[in-house]
């Protein structure tokens, strides 16, 4: 029954985010898309290089994902083999990466679609670098529990 829950969720949720990604994604708002740029609604948008300005807002909304990293380790670290930092943080990163697509599924995607092997595999290895990476600054970095929450009983 355990390895049955397992394997029915990970079909549930690929089945769902696959569904959603082929008839919205790839229908619905590709329509839009292009029905935008038709009418000359994208002609404005800002190109590389990019002003300081944008990359400002670039930099300060990134810190939102990055703190839902933290957080999330936060809450896990201890279900986390290892007792030492960098190592419990690699681990950490090469989960993040996992439950992204940037692992496995979009080098199988770009490769089948055509794209040469060598240019895969250069465009992969920044998202193999950075995840680990995060990973372990995080471990370092992050406190054993978040302020709001304590074990202790009062």
């Amino acid at each position: 029954m355990y390895w049955l829950r397992i394997i029915s969720a990970t079909i549930l949720a690929a089945v769902i985010g696959f569904l959603i990604h082929v008839l919205y994604g790839q229908g619905i708002a590709i329509e839009y898309v292009q029905n935008a740029a038709e009418n000359g609604r994208l002609n404005d948008v800002i190109m590389q290089p990019y002003p300081t300005w944008l990359i400002s807002v670039a930099s300060f909304t990134a810190l939102i994902p990055a703190f839902g990293k933290v957080f999330v380790y936060i809450l896990i670290q201890d279900k986390l083999p290892s007792k030492n930092k960098i190592f419990k943080g690699a681990i950490f990163g090469i989960l993040l990466l996992f439950v992204s697509d940037d692992l496995f599924r979009m080098p199988i995607m770009n490769i089948i679609t055509g794209n040469p092997i060598d240019v895969v595999f250069i465009q992969s290895l920044e998202k193999w670098i950075i995840y680990p990476l995060m990973g372990i600054f995080i471990a370092i970095l992050a406190p054993k529990q978040l302020f709001f929450i304590s074990n202790k009983v009062d």
